[in-house]
């Protein structure tokens, strides 16, 4: 299994990076890290959590994994609002321990960003713009890039729809800072454990969480 385990991170992530990183770099991954996973083990309905790791790979300094226990075909909203929580839990993370954020979250707020895209102009879960498909966020089934075509939509549609994916973005974000706030104790145990083991999993971070946690 450790050679499974391997092989499918080095496939979905890169191989192991072998440069060295400071220990200021690599607090703030585990923090960044221990929000993703705390957040992920709060909310209810999320994925359950894998794995938890900051060894360095490909493009990325750590990962938090979530497996889903059974295949879905539908997603609620509430799922997915709480998916987006978990997108943003590391980057509040970084804010509430060292008061400032970094670029670590980049590709967070790029995935956050694309599905709340989806959930206003796609879903039709924004009561605001209503129960329309706009086609904005589409991508090509085979490139993978948003299709090019005609806007269906004016631009007072297109503003209102920034500011609905907007709120969508800053109410997971207010979901996430609650839970790590709450949380504050399991969020430093579970960062000091991934400083002293680099890789956590799934019954590791019930643990530390359910002794942090009254």
């Amino acid at each position: 299994m450790e050679d499974f385990e391997e092989a499918r991170d080095k496939i979905l992530m890169g191989a192991v990076r072998e440069d060295t990183v400071n220990e200021m770099e690599k607090k703030i991954t585990a923090y960044h890290e221990a929000g993703h996973a705390l957040v992920a083990r709060s909310l209810p309905g999320t994925d359950p959590i894998h794995k938890v790791s900051i060894i360095p790979r490909g493009m990325a300094m750590g990962v938090t994994q979530q497996l889903p226990e059974e295949d879905r075909h539908y997603y609620p909203m509430k799922y997915l609002m709480n998916k987006l929580a978990v997108m943003l839990g590391g980057r509040v993370a970084e804010k509430i321990v060292f008061d400032d954020v970094s670029t670590g979250a980049q590709s967070d707020l790029k995935e956050a960003s694309s599905l709340a895209e989806k959930m206003v102009a796609q879903w039709g879960m924004s009561d605001k713009v209503g129960p329309l498909s706009l086609g904005r966020g589409e991508e090509h089934p085979f490139l993978g890039r948003e299709l090019a075509q005609p806007k269906r939509y004016s631009e007072d549609m297109a503003w209102l729809m920034d500011q609905e994916i907007r709120r969508l973005i800053v109410d997971a974000e207010g979901t996430a800072e609650e839970v790590l706030r709450s949380g504050r104790t399991a969020l430093d145990a579970l960062a000091e454990a991934l400083l002293k083991e680099e890789v956590l999993d799934r019954e590791d971070v019930d643990r530390i969480i359910g002794k942090s946690v009254p």
